[in-house]
């Protein structure tokens, strides 16, 4: 058999020719491929087969051992000339207003999606149960109609000294007490009445179009929207 080492190689059959590409010159070993050869000499490298001076003179002539600035400035000669083609310059501007038609699309569709969620906004006299699911976020919602401790919760995100460097922040701690107050004076019933009223409003101000399954597939709504766009504006070439 002639299987041999794997670092070695094979050993060529008598009588076949020896392409110098893939054969060792020191231990006359063959290989399947040029590179397999290279790693060969570079392990065998100063053993008593493969002198160290000799190898390192066969293995400077390779190519990838050669000056970089050398190599890099030939890659970039032949890229040039590649890209100075006609064909090739077609396709890539063909590639750029894909890329760009894409890019559009892609925006076009987040604001599609955006437009279809609803712009809540508060009214100029709310209820107190309203400001709570206006200004508390879902976790920070009491089961039950909102109480005291709610109204403290509110009163706190409230408050002035902790909006400092928002410049677009409007002080509503006047209308929450107002409405806290107003809604004091309501019966257990009436406030369980006005809390599941006011839970749908917000959710319909703001959901808008939108469903909760909606949301949860966004991505997926968004990759089909961008695709329905692109379709579209190719129609319109």
């Amino acid at each position: 058999m002639n299987v041999i080492d794997p670092n070695i190689g094979l050993a060529p059959p008598a009588g076949e020719e020896i392409d110098p590409k893939k054969t060792c010159i020191f231990c006359r070993r063959t290989f399947s491929h040029p590179g397999s050869l290279g790693r060969h000499l570079d392990l065998k490298r100063g053993t008593r087969m493969h002198p160290a001076e000799a190898v390192d003179q066969l293995r400077g002539d390779v190519k990838r051992r050669g000056d970089i600035v050398e190599i890099k400035a030939r890659r970039a000669k032949r890229a040039k000339e590649y890209n100075a083609r006609d064909e090739v310059k077609e396709r890539a501007k063909m590639r750029r207003k894909e890329k760009e038609r894409a890019g559009r699309a892609r925006e076009e569709a987040k604001i599609n999606f955006l437009d279809r969620l609803g712009l809540p906004a508060l009214p100029p006299h709310p209820s107190f149960p309203y400001m709570v699911l206006y200004f508390l976020s879902p976790s920070q919602w009491p089961h039950d109609p909102p109480t005291q401790e709610t109204y403290n919760q509110l009163m706190l995100i409230l408050d002035p000294s902790m909006h400092l460097e928002d410049e677009h922040f409007i002080d509503w701690s006047s209308k929450a007490k107002v409405a806290y107050d107003n809604w004091q004076q309501l019966s257990k019933s009436k406030k369980i009445e006005v809390w599941n009223r006011e839970q749908r409003s917000a959710a319909e101000a703001a959901l808008g179009t939108l469903t909760l399954y909606d949301l949860g597939r966004r991505e997926d709504w968004l990759i089909d929207e961008e695709k329905r766009l692109v379709a579209m504006e190719g129609m319109q070439m």
